[in-house]
């Protein structure tokens, strides 16, 4: 039949037509398929790049809390190395501790405390600290609510002697060692307040290696629980309770 269509005919003009016509929806079906699957693929890596942020951000939020927490806990230790110095009878409220003890434990943070030559006077033989500074040291650690009371104090091994005519506390140049040293092994925050947990150890046993001299930590001997408030954008120490030694899971070597 296809004999018997001449150029120029009408019935060509339509099947050609139509042939361009069904070229064009192929070119179209073909567009639209790959533009299909092009607009997945980078669906597909725009969710992966998206789940990846994700990732990142919770691994960098949980390395920032991490390292929040190791500088918190940092800061905790250093402040309480008077206090553990002292290891004070426990108290639940700062009006019913012991006057001598938060004497004791305001002089042990100066003295403790990474001093500049020459600061204090030592020509008698003793270390002469103004009792300007151990009253402001006293405040650091305890704010207002107890007033200090001026007086000597005794310590393990140690006097520091009350000088109310030259306005100063003279401690002994001979070499005097804390007590015990702090481990905050907990943190507990409850509005204002903090409630540490602070294991004590005792300073006669940490052993250093001879080798790499690094300091082997022993256990503590006991634990208190230390409690800070803040206030007018001061924290100072509000009670210190003792505490059990935390619980141990026990295995039985039997089964």
């Amino acid at each position: 039949m296809d004999d018997f269509i001449k150029d120029g005919s009408p019935l060509l003009e339509n099947r050609e037509a139509k042939l361009r016509d069904l070229e064009s929806r192929k070119k179209t079906e073909s567009k639209k398929r790959f533009s299909f699957f092009f607009g997945l693929i980078a669906v597909i890596f725009s969710l992966i790049g998206f789940m990846g942020c994700i990732l990142t951000g919770i691994n960098f939020i949980k390395a920032r809390g991490e390292e929040k927490k190791n500088r918190d806990f940092l800061s905790y230790n250093e402040f309480l190395v008077a206090v553990a110095a002292v290891d004070p009878a426990p108290f639940d409220d700062i009006t019913a501790a012991s006057s001598e003890e938060l004497i004791e434990i305001a002089v042990w943070s100066i003295i403790g405390a990474d001093m500049e030559p020459d600061k204090y006077d030592y020509s008698s033989g003793e270390l002469a600290i103004p009792v300007s500074d151990v009253e402001q040291a006293y405040t650091r650690y305890f704010g207002t609510d107890k007033p200090i009371v001026h007086t000597s104090v005794t310590g393990y091994g140690y006097e520091f002697s009350y000088n109310a005519e030259k306005g100063c506390y003279f401690i002994p140049l001979t070499a005097i060692e804390p007590f015990y040293t702090p481990d905050v092994t907990e943190a507990e925050k409850k509005g204002d307040s903090v409630t540490l947990t602070v294991g004590l150890i005792n300073s006669n046993v940490w052993k250093q290696n001879s080798k790499t001299g690094e300091l082997s930590r022993p256990d503590p001997d006991k634990y208190i629980k230390v409690t800070l408030r803040t206030s007018g954008g001061m924290t100072h120490i509000g009670a210190i309770r003792s505490t059990n030694l935390p619980e141990t899971a026990i295995v039985d070597v039997n089964n």
